[in-house]
């Protein structure tokens, strides 16, 4: 058998080889950061803020400096790649500068530079990027800016859709005659496929000029910049508008040709729970007793909407047109009283005699009516405690009539005695 040298022998002992690998590892790192350290190399610093100066006399006249946008820098250095290797953009600094300027101007050129403030000096820079930029120098403005909604959705047949916007108001800040120039903000979404049902989007806030072109918001800063938008989304249903009224005869029917209603019925959106169950909507209430057997409106009667539900019409109020010409009036002198609502405690003496009273009825039933008739009830329920000689307020019952009623309000003298 051929004798082993005695490197061929060290070799085959793994711990020999290990020792060998971590020798030679060593020297090529040795070798390599000595390299690395002492050969130079370019490296390119990105996104380092553009600081802005200008000059003592335009900033003591007001004036300011509006980049468009966000102004950053590029710059390249050479040096030690070690150094290099810890640099970032605290360490230089990247100014734009103007000089006298002394009135407002859209369209500022100013030269970009750089330098360095690190502690770390062993490096140069060799150029930056932008070389210069375009600004706009100008008095500092800020106003407040209602939000208009413009939120376009599309909605399934029967349903009805509006907007509420989180934010509704705006204050915007930049440049003086930017800031002037505008004349409506409005948040703007649009919401895709047709809507059954309510949503939320994000709508985003654009500006609009007089003449309703849109506006850059490159100088200008927003304190927000969108806004959430709830699409509310109600079923609809449309009901027809009902009269009430006060102090109607019972047997007095108001018939289609004695009556009109402006508008006949109005749309509105809902829960399904309470627009389902709803058949009309009634009027403020109508008080007979104001009433002749004559034509007469009634405008801006309020209409009686559920808290829950909208006007999608818009309309709060209707108008109401009575017509009773074809009704007869005539007058009565009543002496038989009735007194009602006075406590047990008391006791009491009509002291009026009688009292004329108009009746507004059909032609036929009047001509049958007799003062015998009629009674004057005298209502002590609101007296008080009342004692002495007091006027009370005076309605009217009718005897062998339904349909006929008293026109205008009535008092009658009473005297109240305590027991």
């Amino acid at each position: 058998m051929k004798k082993q040298s005695l490197f061929q022998r060290l070799m085959q002992k793994n711990y020999v080889i290990f020792i060998f690998a971590l020798v030679i590892s060593l020297i090529i790192w040795i070798y390599m950061s000595f390299n690395s350290t002492s050969v130079n190399t370019t490296f390119t610093i990105r996104d380092i803020p553009i600081q802005m100066e200008l000059s003592e006399e335009s900033r003591d006249l007001g004036l300011q400096v509006f980049p468009s946008g966000e102004a950053k820098a590029s710059v390249t250095v050479t040096g030690n790649r070690t150094v290099l290797g810890l640099l970032n953009e605290n360490d230089i600094t990247v100014t734009a500068a103007a000089g006298s300027i002394n009135s407002p101007d859209s369209n500022v050129t100013l030269p970009v530079s750089a330098t360095k403030r690190s502690s770390r000096s062993n490096f140069e820079i060799n150029s930056v990027s932008p070389t210069s930029i375009t600004v706009t120098v100008d008095y500092y403005k800020e106003s407040d800016f209602q939000i208009q909604d413009g939120v376009v959705f599309y909605l399934e047949d029967g349903y009805y859709g509006s907007t509420s916007l989180s934010v509704n108001s705006v204050k915007i800040s930049g440049p003086q005659t930017e800031v002037l120039k505008i004349k409506k903000v409005k948040a703007v979404a649009t919401v895709p496929n047709k809507l059954s049902k309510s949503v939320e989007t994000d709508a985003a806030l654009h500006l609009y000029d007089e003449n309703n072109n849109e506006l850059s918001q490159k100088t200008l800063s927003l304190s927000v910049e969108s806004v959430k938008a709830s699409v509310t989304v109600l079923p609809e249903k449309t009901v027809p508008v009902e009269a009430v009224f006060q102090n109607k005869p019972e047997g007095l029917e108001i018939t289609n040709d004695m009556i009109t209603i402006t508008p006949p019925e109005i749309q509105l959106a809902g829960p399904t729970d309470t627009i389902g169950k709803l058949e009309s909507v009634k009027l403020e209430p109508i008080d007979f007793s104001g009433i002749k057997n004559e034509k007469i409106d009634f405008d801006n009667l309020g209409i009686v909407i559920p808290e829950s539900c909208k006007s999608i019409n818009n309309y709060t109020t209707a108008k109401v047109t009575l017509d009773l010409s074809q009704l007869s009036s005539k007058t009565f002198t009543v002496g038989k009283f009735v007194v009602e609502g006075l406590s047990d405690q008391y006791t009491y003496k009509v002291t009026s005699k009688s009292v004329d009273v108009t009746v507004i009825g059909y032609k036929d039933d009047l001509d049958k009516m007799t003062a015998k008739q009629i009674t004057a009830v005298i209502d002590t329920s609101n007296s008080s405690g009342k004692t002495g000689s007091v006027e009370m307020p005076v309605t009217f019952r009718f005897e062998g009539s339904t349909s006929c009623w008293a026109y205008g309000t009535y008092q009658a003298n009473i005297t109240i005695t305590q027991k």
